[in-house]
């Protein structure tokens, strides 16, 4: 079941309250993949995610050595992936044992998507609207919703 919403955040106080709405519904055993051209705001999006998960270290991108991880209290992890130097054959299979029980969020997943398809995802696209601070936002929802969830969603864009 796919659930798809799109929308505009204006600012980045309208971002910090996706991240915080969607920070409730990541649980381990989650993927959120963030797709997006360069600087439009995936590694922003996941410092906003970590903070509201109660992460106080600073979240960098991890472009160059592909995986940061950072503690989530005392019960699991947040695996930070960047994909964005590898090709689509690159065998991954190494990170896939990190990633069972822990909260897994990808930069630019569409280039091995063979590491989280199977899996339980968000898919969240940011895209620049006219060269301004404004994002389009669109987040494919790839799991089941509760009523509550759907509503609170839904408030968001209102």
């Amino acid at each position: 079941m796919v659930s798809k919403y799109q929308f505009q955040i204006k600012n980045l106080t309208e971002c910090q309250k996706l991240a915080e709405l969607l920070a409730s519904w990541l649980t381990p055993n989650t993927f959120l993949l963030l797709e997006g051209e360069l600087g439009v705001g995936k590694t922003t999006f996941t410092q906003l995610i970590a903070k509201n998960l109660g992460i106080k270290e600073k979240i960098t991108s991890p472009t160059f050595n592909i995986l940061q991880r950072y503690q989530i209290k005392d019960d699991y992890y947040l695996n930070h992936f960047d994909f964005f130097r590898l090709g689509a054959n690159n065998d991954l299979e190494v990170f896939q044992e990190l990633t069972i029980d822990n909260l897994n969020i990808i930069e630019w997943g569409e280039k091995n998507p063979h590491f989280w398809q199977e899996k339980k995802y968000l898919l969240i696209n940011l895209s620049r609207e006219n060269n301004s601070e404004t994002r389009k936002v669109v987040i494919n929802i790839f799991f089941f919703l509760s009523p509550s969830q759907k509503k609170k969603l839904l408030r968001f864009f209102d």
